[in-house]
């Protein structure tokens, strides 16, 4: 069967986008830093999810072989319409979900998953099979169904951005003392991607012609070699063993009920706060974050926040701001140490978290 010019380049352009999921899948299972081996899933959370994600890729095969085939056309439509958002949602929420230790996306996930392997195993029984050629109402219905599935994954998708959004203005505000307990640049720098795959995949799933499902899947294809780039770096550098430290607060101490925030209350609010940080020396704890003072001082968090922000200057500036007193005064008690040495002796996780820490807080 001779093929046209534009079937040959969708022919193409499928092959590439299903060649460079593979490659991608085969180089996440296979690079494993000697130095991260032991904690892959703390230091790359979804490296699972990315080769099952870019694995299923390999479900558009028949399209490459049959680019002249109706069915194969709404094949790949199905699969970028329903997949793009479902698969993106999925490794959103796998990724940031497990840094952030929020598990509530994996059941509305999974329940998605069966209607959207239903249909995908029907458009290839359709393409693969002879004499089940589709229809004009079996598309009508299956597409109609697709574009339910769609538009609930969608919403998946929304929410998954949503979560990453809402964790990101968090921990660039006043509730985490260490600027590496959350990504806030990876999430930054790669939230965009996403976004462009899915309005790429629906744009030539709408579309629908061969030269516009040509080019956006090789759209896709480079847009999946950058996250991979990105991807094969660990960006949560905190040593994992004092993460599990971290998540051990101290007792609460008796005697301070929440009341109303009188001028008494707040003098007494504060004073816990500076017993526990300073006294106490709370702020060495380079993961001490403001619900943990909240439970070791026994005040509503709520509270603790207001009180902070009115008379210690926030939480963030607060606690780090001690860290920085503390290095200054080991600089000058002991000036043969290193700036790692100072920094994780003042509370800090690494030089490069002292340094931003001082750069933002002089900013």
């Amino acid at each position: 069967m001779m093929f046209s010019y534009q079937e040959v380049l969708f022919s193409a352009a499928t092959a590439v986008y299903v060649a460079a999921s593979v490659i991608i899948a085969v180089v996440r299972w296979g690079h494993r830093c000697e130095a991260h081996r032991q904690n892959m899933d703390y230091h790359f959370p979804a490296w699972r999810t990315i080769i099952f994600c870019f694995l299923t890729n390999l479900l558009l095969l028949p399209v490459v072989f049959m680019p002249a085939d109706p069915d194969a056309h709404m094949l790949l439509r199905i699969i970028l319409i329903m997949g793009s958002p479902y698969f993106c949602a999925m490794l959103i929420f796998t990724y940031f979900g497990k840094v952030l230790g929020v598990h509530s996306w994996q059941r509305p996930l999974y329940a998605l998953s069966v209607p959207v392997a239903v249909v995908v195993g029907i458009g290839l029984a359709c393409l693969i099979m002879p004499g089940t050629q589709m229809d004009g109402t079996f598309v009508k219905s299956l597409v109609s169904f697709s574009g339910i599935l769609a538009i609930a994954e969608l919403a998946s998708f929304f929410i998954s951005l949503n979560m990453v959004g809402r964790a990101m203005r968090r921990f660039s505000g006043e509730n985490y003392s260490n600027l590496e307990d959350f990504p806030v640049h990876y999430a930054a720098r790669v939230l965009w991607l996403p976004i462009i795959h899915v309005a790429v995949s629906w744009i030539g799933s709408f579309i629908g012609s061969l030269p516009v499902m040509s080019v956006c899947l090789l759209l896709l294809a480079v847009l999946s070699v950058y996250f991979l780039i990105g991807a094969l770096s660990p960006h949560r550098r905190v040593d994992v063993e004092n993460v599990k430290k971290a998540m051990v607060t101290a007792p609460a101490p008796a005697g301070i009920p929440d009341t109303q925030l009188s001028p008494a209350r707040k003098d007494e609010i504060a004073q816990a706060i500076r017993h526990f940080v300073e006294e106490k020396e709370a702020y060495l704890d380079s993961h001490l974050t403001l619900s943990s003072l909240s439970r070791a001082c026994g005040v509503n968090r709520t509270y603790l926040s207001a009180v902070m922000n009115e008379r210690l200057g926030g939480f963030f500036s607060y606690v780090n701001r001690c860290r920085l007193a503390r290095a200054a005064t080991l600089r000058v008690q002991h000036p043969e140490f290193s700036v790692e040495e100072l920094a994780t002796a003042s509370g800090f996780s690494s030089r490069q978290t002292y340094y931003n820490v001082l750069k933002k807080l002089k900013d």
